[in-house]
């Protein structure tokens, strides 16, 4: 059973026989307002060492679920470090996980929700640091603690054809972290993906850590040539059909858990979205980092904060139609001629995101990445060179939508 918390003091519950979850006397909390109830809620849980809560608050209380279902659910969830989960809310976009979850964005309001022990004390440390005067939501407070806004959910007849992905990934001395890369990938849910790891002349062995597997494709540099210039090589060189899907992975960051081909995938079912953004969450934290631009920035990308957080995805045919606008690929080199170091990822999704136009490019509201910070970053370490590059492709001429 699950202990039931109503953190509204209007509300009423009634716990009959058919209900599957339970609610303890010492648990039932009606008093004070919605964030002083939460926090008593999760002491009481802490207090009684509880592995999950059920927080009731608003009016749409769901018994449509069964608990051992759920508890699996639950199992997997956490699993892949997903603590926190909605079972009822208002929303205006989904996108479906799986059989048994969706995850939401535009969300209207919030009746009740799940959260699992391992983010008992993170949402304490955020109740706690906030002033008495603080002007934010319960809603909005909410989507902060549950921010891969997974939601159970009821249709389990769901279908979607797959698409072939291509995880791209360009690295130089990631041995420290490939191994999580790979594990990070070949867990995934969806399997109907290459990888295609490219060694831009590592110094550190790191190609001993990619075993040899029928998915993987390890292609080794003598020379070197920085991100974009691998990923453009591959893009040319590498069978690719016009529907398939372009993932770019940095191979020293993860993918966030095993449903995010999944969601990509699922994303693309909607046959006119080209191009995809999302967003990140540091490795070790539970925030979720990245926004969409509205029409009017997107309208003047070049001009506009850059938002394009990972993960980014695309349809192999908007490439293509790059390639056949700009055979020589002029938008993506410097003032030698040359293909730019970086920053590429600004470098090529500009582009592709202005072909693509904003009808046609989707933000991923539920992280899917998980991005590590390191001394190696190019924020880091090349700085100058990414500025100057940036600069470099603002000052670059908009391309004309053409889809």
């Amino acid at each position: 059973m699950i202990p039931t918390f109503l953190l509204n003091e209007d509300n009423t519950f009634v716990n009959d026989d058919e209900s599957i979850l339970d609610i303890n006397p010492e648990g039932f909390i009606n008093q004070g307002n919605l964030y002083n109830n939460l926090r008593s809620a999760i002491e009481w849980a802490i207090s009684h060492d509880e592995d999950a809560i059920y927080c009731v608050c608003g009016s749409d209380v769901r018994y449509d679920f069964n608990i051992d279902h759920l508890n699996e659910v639950i199992n997997d969830l956490a699993i892949e470090g997903i603590f926190s989960l909605y079972i009822t809310a208002s929303y205006k976009n989904s996108i479906v996980v799986n059989k048994d979850l969706i995850t939401i964005s535009n969300i209207n309001s919030v009746s009740s929700f799940i959260l699992l022990s391992p983010i008992f004390e993170h949402v304490l440390s955020l109740l706690n640091q906030m002033p008495d005067n603080l002007q934010i939501s319960f809603s909005s407070f909410i989507e902060l603690i549950i921010p891969n806004a997974f939601l159970l959910f009821q249709n389990r007849t769901f279908y979607a054809k797959p698409h072939k992905i291509f995880i791209i990934s360009p690295f130089r001395n990631a041995v420290n972290y490939i191994e999580d890369y790979l594990a990070s990938v070949t867990k995934q849910s969806f399997t109907n993906y290459q990888i295609i790891l490219i060694d831009d002349c590592s110094t550190d062995g790191s190609i001993e850590k990619i075993p040899e597997l029928p998915f993987v494709k390890k292609i080794i540099n003598n020379e070197r040539k920085f991100a974009l210039k691998n990923i453009i090589d591959v893009l040319i060189n590498e069978i690719i059909d016009d529907e398939d899907v372009i993932c770019l992975v940095d191979a020293d960051d993860m993918l966030s858990h095993k449903y995010v081909l999944n969601i990509i995938n699922n994303t693309y079912k909607n046959n006119s979205i080209l191009v995809t953004y999302g967003s990140i969450m540091y490795m070790g934290t539970h925030i979720r980092i990245g926004e969409s631009y509205c029409e009017e920035e997107f309208n003047n990308l070049r001009n506009s904060d850059w938002k394009v957080s990972h993960l980014r995805t695309f349809k192999y045919k908007v490439f293509k139609q790059l390639l056949s606008q700009d055979k020589n690929l002029d938008c993506l080199r410097n003032d030698k001629g040359a293909i730019m170091n970086m920053p590429y990822d600004m470098a090529l999704l500009f582009p592709l995101m202005e072909l693509a136009g904003f009808e046609n490019t989707q933000f991923i509201y539920t992280p899917t990445y998980k991005y590590r910070l390191h001394q190696n970053n190019d924020h880091n370490s090349n700085k100058a060179e990414q500025y100057e590059g940036e600069l470099l492709v603002r000052s670059k001429s908009r391309l004309k939508q053409f889809f």
